[in-house]
């Protein structure tokens, strides 16, 4: 019977690799998803994603969800399996099961972790320092049609020496957090990489920064599938506004039904 290190033997592992010990990296990850997110729809109730074995021998693919702390998601997404053996050069099928009593009203995100654990036969001395998959998962309400541009519904301002991002929309938007604010050039790294629907997330601005008018931010957008579109430019709104009074640089649909709202993007 083939024996596999175990979670708690990998923390070790790389634990003696920084104190100092011999390491023995494998290059790359041991396993590959065949797509760069996993989507569930809720009139599904499961998404799936293929797994491959990159390596020339077998593998224990561990499977993990990571939930987010800010996301109010009620109800449990359950990896099927969680743990199997998979041959080399096979693509084993991990389905990700969405249970929930209530019905969703928008869209959420979680995290889900991949990793292939080697047998447990190297050379004594030798450490394996492993390198998992980690992906997004989106679980999307019933009546959702995706929405292009969806970024173009963040809103971007300076508030005191703060820049912060909102997001009134029913869908979870993503990009990379680190932004430029313009004119100079001036960079600032925000806290979180996505704004999930009706959130708002703030960091500190550099210090003497003084916003002008007409100043915008660029960064870069992150597309439902992971694809990175770069240079997205958004107004920066400086003067403080009423939440009654603030409106989307894309032009946002009125409050309503999600299936409504994205129906009027399109039209």
């Amino acid at each position: 019977m083939t024996k596999y290190y175990t979670t708690v033997t990998l923390t070790a592992m790389m634990s003696i690799a920084i104190a100092g010990g011999t390491a023995h990296a494998r290059s790359g990850s041991a396993v590959q998803p065949d797509t760069s997110v996993l989507v569930i729809e809720e009139a599904d109730k499961e998404g799936s994603i293929g797994v491959k074995n990159t390596q020339d021998q077998p593998v224990l693919l561990y499977t993990k969800i990571q939930r987010l702390d800010d996301d109010d998601l009620d109800g449990a997404l359950v990896p099927v399996p969680a743990a199997v053996q998979v041959q080399p050069g096979e693509t084993q099928v991990v389905r990700v099961l969405f249970r929930s009593n209530k019905s969703l009203s928008k869209e959420h995100l979680a995290r889900v972790q991949f990793m292939g654990i080697p047998p447990s036969h190297e050379k004594a001395g030798r450490v394996s320092l492993m390198i998992g998959q980690d992906l997004p998962v989106v679980i999307r309400p019933k009546g959702y049609r995706p929405v292009e541009n969806k970024w173009e519904y963040l809103k971007w301002r300076v508030q005191g020496d703060q820049l912060c991002v909102s997001n009134d929309t029913k869908m979870a938007i993503r990009f990379v957090n680190d932004v430029t604010l313009q004119p100079n050039n001036v960079p600032v790294s925000m806290p979180k990489a996505y704004a999930l629907p009706s959130s708002e997330n703030c960091t500190a601005l550099p210090a003497g920064y003084a916003a002008q008018a007409g100043a915008t931010v660029t960064f870069s957008a992150v597309s439902d599938y992971s694809y990175v579109v770069n240079d997205r430019k958004a107004t920066l709104d400086i003067a403080r506004e009423s939440a009654s009074e603030e409106r989307p640089s894309g032009g946002q649909a009125p409050a309503g039904e999600l299936e409504s709202r994205t129906e009027n993007k399109h039209e």
